[in-house]
């Protein structure tokens, strides 16, 4: 095997270059993978555009799917040639939410992670260190192809978003946002048996790979009066001293402010919200709703890799007609352009 591999390296906002760097070496409790597929995630596109969560140098990527070529020599239980994904959070182990077992909220998760500290995906070659199978590591089935298997980490999180939200038969569901995230809590929430799932989005492409991908029905917030429109969809919602909809669970996957203010109107008197999107800007936000609405108000940060393979593989969830473009890697620059504008792209990912 070559010393050196091509990989997108960040330097500053919008400003990535493909350059030759070293292949990670492999430790005796490591796996090295080749990269088959990656995609941009919208934490990328934050990370690109604007310098959130990364510093200069940084190979981004954790949406991946690839090839194991390497193990160290203290590996169990997973095999040069086997196909699969992942992803390694670099915890401390010894904070406070480490002790609880809460690894999702170590202040540490965005200093030594997959494409957060450590290199990323948006190479020819990853490393997951301490490659742990169904922990950090995990195989793919037969029945997923590699470019589907490059989602199953925001179907990861998708799942746990939608579990977070723990919907009940009938339950009338919101979700704000279009993009590959937005798409898959709809399906998933179409595959927990939930009532009516609507889908607001200000992209004509995005609202239609909705319609494609099964919503009840969708809005172009960008055209219609959010608000009013779901009072008649989902029925007026009064409160003290207002009234808004009456969607039992709002997901905002969008990251607008506009969206996480309209959330708390959009929402019933003791329905749930949850925030799983990114926004780069602050919203405001009125806290008489939360005093006098009393919702259940949940951040969903994390994945569930298992609940994703077996949405793909059972095909209770599909991806593959979400992924609107691909870029070779010498064109990972084009690649994030083309993922920042939402009426242009769904999900782009780069193909090895």
């Amino acid at each position: 095997m070559a010393s050196t591999m091509k990989a997108a390296v960040y330097y500053g906002a919008r400003d990535l270059k493909v350059e030759s760097v070293s292949i990670p070496e492999v430790g005796p409790n490591d796996i090295l993978l080749k990269v088959k597929y990656c995609g941009i995630c919208g934490s990328d596109v934050h990370s690109y555009g604007t310098g959130l969560y990364i510093h200069k140098g940084q190979i981004m990527g954790h949406e991946f799917s690839g090839e194991v070529v390497k193990t160290g020599s203290n590996v169990k239980g997973i095999r040069v040639g086997e196909r699969g994904t992942g992803f390694h959070a670099g915890v401390c182990g010894t904070c406070y939410w480490c002790q609880n077992k809460q690894f999702t909220l170590c202040p540490d998760l965005f200093n030594n992670s997959t494409g957060y500290g450590l290199p990323g995906a948006f190479a020819e070659y990853v490393k997951i260190p301490n490659a742990l199978p169904g922990i950090n590591f995990h195989g793919i089935p037969d029945e997923i192809d590699d470019m589907t298997a490059a989602t199953i980490e925001p179907v990861s999180v998708s799942a746990y978003t939608v579990e977070l939200c723990q919907p009940k038969a009938g339950d009338q569901v919101v979700v704000m946002g279009a993009g590959l995230i937005g798409n898959v809590v709809m399906q998933v929430f179409k595959a927990s048996n939930a009532g009516k799932v609507i889908v607001t989005e200000v992209s004509e492409k995005r609202l239609q790979a909705a319609i494609n991908s099964g919503a009840d029905t969708v809005i172009n917030a960008a055209k219609e009066n959010v608000v009013e429109r779901l009072k008649d969809l989902v029925g007026v919602g009064k409160y003290h001293f207002n009234e808004g909809a009456m969607a039992d669970i709002v997901v905002d996957a969008a990251g607008a402010p506009s969206a996480v203010e309209q959330s708390f109107e959009i929402v019933r008197s003791g329905g749930t919200i949850a925030f799983v999107g990114l926004p780069e800007k602050k919203a405001s936000i009125d806290t008489t709703k939360i005093v006098h609405k009393m919702p259940k108000i949940i951040g969903a940060l994390g994945g569930n890799f298992q609940a994703a393979i077996s949405l793909l593989r059972e095909g209770k969830v599909k991806t593959k007609r979400l992924v609107s473009h691909t870029f070779p890697l010498e064109y990972a620059r084009e690649a994030f352009e083309t993922q920042m504008n939402p009426h242009e792209s769904v999900k782009v990912m780069i193909e090895y």
